[in-house]
């Protein structure tokens, strides 16, 4: 008869996992022995975290789980951000930690916490197995990490059950591993929404995370094209609209010049969310502005609430309405050409840079030297207010950042996992000096693994969007200047490719050398942060 580990690694296979990232323990090891006999491999990490971003963005990149691994206690702990981030991403995870043996539970207090009590908060499910009917509880927590919208879910496993047998008292198969297809929305709900979208004048058109870049792009363009009317997208929806496309505006919600599109956003009479969560706005916006919404799932929560909302199947409702013949929109020349003049002016460089490189012209000289297909993985802070901005997308599953959560450290598993998912495309990391110092053990796991990409650490010494809070609120700078440190020869030490530039033009070269190099690459980048205080000017209206 197979032990719990046993059933709980064949269910996982039988959905399709062939991979889990993590640390061992000695609580967990009989599981992932049972993975290893079924087919999963197990990466080793250096840090749990980085394990559970890497699961996260596997699952947003193969919108299937990825699967992250770890002991109970401290290393569960380690292992929530990941979760979080996949909470608030809408990213399907399967996040399985030991537990403390059942038998041991009445008497241990050493590294015994409630694990499904830490994990509540921001997964979808967590349970602690018992040895009963394990198959059919995995294929459950599997089906529900799938249920739009998608989000993580955990399994603890108490060391002494899953070495015993499992007793099966449901059949597994009773148990859906996937989850029903949305329903069309109805006739009625595609009326209601051509009649409000009729009456709008200056309409603008918000893509979000809510679309999925597998199935719905043909059917947004072809809505936004009969439409007519300006598009911004979401940092999780880069690419679900060529940026050279000419109804292609920027990207909103927390990036560089959000001030000016959030000003220029209030001068339309109707927003239109197509796909739009508000779990990526980081300003109130949405909730002062007319907005309509589009999308799989009703976005009204708590005191917000669209005007009107077509919950349905995506793609049908955007076949509708781009059947619709659509009036010319009531937005003049001169006030989208003065709105795209000014943010270009946001994304101009200093005439002089004392300290270092200007961010938007390393992005852009990177852009430059990477295929169109390149894969770019970018951290939160400063540099996401750039490159989210600057860095132009062309294609779905292009462009990966920590949103919701807007996690440090996000940028650097992100492009593990990308390169192992897509073995055939170039991906490029930028992470900052903060970020890249929370996960810069892991360059080792790389190396080993031999997942060859090009990091570029954009290193100004300091947490730079919280100095210039200090600053704008008048407070003494406290806490957020860091010493000076050679990326390029720590990574060195750990076995990567690296290099120090001091110009774009070295730059250039080194993107092209740590491509060659059939090693992980890391450049070390020195940048003037006084650029990031014109990104990070807020908008009037807020």
């Amino acid at each position: 008869m197979a032990t719990c580990a046993e059933v709980l690694a064949q269910t996982l296979k039988d959905g399709g996992i062939t991979r889990m990232y993590g640390l061992p323990g000695g609580e967990i090891l009989d599981f992932v022995e049972a993975a290893r006999k079924v087919g999963i491999e197990f990466l080793l990490t250096r840090h749990e975290a980085t394990a559970s971003l890497m699961a996260d963005a596997t699952g947003q990149m193969q919108r299937r789980p990825g699967v992250c691994v770890s002991t109970l206690g401290p290393g569960a702990v380690n292992m929530t951000l990941g979760v979080a981030n996949a909470f608030l991403d809408r990213a399907p995870m399967i996040a399985i930690t030991a537990a403390t043996a059942t038998a041991a539970q009445p008497y241990a207090t050493h590294q015994n916490l409630d694990l499904n009590a830490v994990y509540r908060p921001f997964t979808k499910m967590s349970i602690t197995l018992n040895g009963e009917d394990t198959a059919a509880k995995v294929r459950q927590a599997f089906c529900c990490t799938l249920e739009p919208r998608m989000g993580p879910v955990h399994i603890g496993l108490p060391s002494d059950v899953s070495r015993e047998p499992d007793r099966q008292h449901t059949d597994p198969l009773s148990v859906a591993l996937m989850p029903e297809s949305i329903a069309p929305a109805s006739t009625e709900a595609i009326d209601r929404m051509v009649q409000h979208l009729h009456q709008a004048q200056r309409p603008v058109v918000l893509l979000g995370l809510d679309l999925n870049p597998e199935t719905d792009v043909e059917a947004v363009r072809r809505f936004v094209e009969a439409f007519g009317a300006p598009v911004f997208v979401t940092p999780k929806a880069k690419g679900l609209l060529p940026e050279d496309h000419p109804q292609f505006f920027g990207v909103c919600c927390g990036v560089s010049g959000d001030g000016v599109i959030v000003d220029f956003l209030s001068t339309a009479d109707l927003l239109v969310g197509v796909g739009f969560e508000p779990v990526e706005s980081d300003k109130l916006w949405h909730q002062s502005l007319p907005i309509v919404s589009i999308g799989p799932l009703s976005i009204a929560a708590g005191e917000f609430k669209p005007a009107v909302e077509l919950v349905g199947e995506v793609r049908s409702s955007l076949d509708a309405l781009a059947g619709i013949s659509w009036l010319q929109t009531g937005w003049s020349e001169s006030s989208l050409t003065g709105f795209q003049a000014t943010l270009a002016d946001v994304l101009t460089p200093p005439e002089q840079l004392d300290h270092g490189l200007s961010p938007v012209e390393v992005t852009r000289c990177l852009r430059q030297v990477s295929a169109a297909d390149t894969i770019l993985t970018t951290d939160v802070g400063s540099i996401k207010f750039v490159t989210t901005q600057a860095w132009t997308t062309f294609a779905p599953f292009s462009f990966f950042e920590s949103n919701g959560l807007s996690s440090m450290s996000y940028a650097f598993p992100a492009a593990m996992a990308a390169t192992l998912q897509y073995p055939d495309r170039p991906v490029l990391c930028t992470i900052g000096d903060g970020g890249f110092g929370m996960t810069l053990g892991d360059v080792e796991t790389c190396v080993r693994e031999k997942l060859h990409f090009v990091t570029v650490v954009f290193n100004d010494q300091s947490l730079s969007l919280i100095q210039i809070a200090q600053a704008r609120r008048g407070l003494t700078e406290r806490g957020v200047r860091y010493g000076s440190i050679d990326f390029a020869a720590a990574a060195a030490a750990l076995g990567a490719w690296s290099r120090r530039v001091t110009s774009l033009e070295e730059l250039a070269e080194a993107v092209q050398a740590g491509r060659m190099s059939n090693r992980p690459a890391v450049i070390d980048v020195p940048i003037d942060p006084r650029e990031y205080q014109v990104h990070a000017a807020p908008p009037k209206m807020v």
